[in-house]
């Protein structure tokens, strides 16, 4: 019996001390959206200051527009040199296998030459 009474405080003892409390999350917290708030602030200001021009901002999307294209052609020509190095892959085994065979091929020819020299002196 006093195991079990034993074994139970210590699961509630277990249970309840990892748990972190709400004021103990909101302490941790708010420092941290403080600091968030008066960031988003000084950016927004900033963001006002700069007074960006209509052809400031068509310039800034062109260029934007671009280097999007040019990532989306780095990432296709990244794809295609991926195939080909596979392909390039495929291809040196297949030429292994050739040579193998080749080889295999060789070894056969001589074999049958042997048999065929003995049977001719029988």
């Amino acid at each position: 019996m006093k195991r079990i009474i034993g074994a139970g405080g210590l699961m509630v003892l277990l249970l309840t001390s990892g748990c972190a409390t709400q004021e103990f999350v909101k302490s941790q917290t708010d420092p941290l959206a403080e600091r968030l708030g008066k960031l988003e602030q000084k950016v927004n200001d900033l963001e006002g200051k700069a007074g960006l021009s209509d052809a400031d901002k068509a310039a800034i999307k062109a260029a934007d527009d671009k280097a999007q294209q040019a990532l989306d052609a780095a990432n296709k020509l990244s794809v295609d040199t991926q195939k080909a190095e596979a392909a390039a892959q495929r291809a040196e085994a297949a030429a292994d296998r050739a040579e193998a065979a080749a080889q295999q091929a060789q070894h056969e020819e001589k074999k049958s030459e042997k048999l065929f020299k003995l049977e001719q002196k029988k």
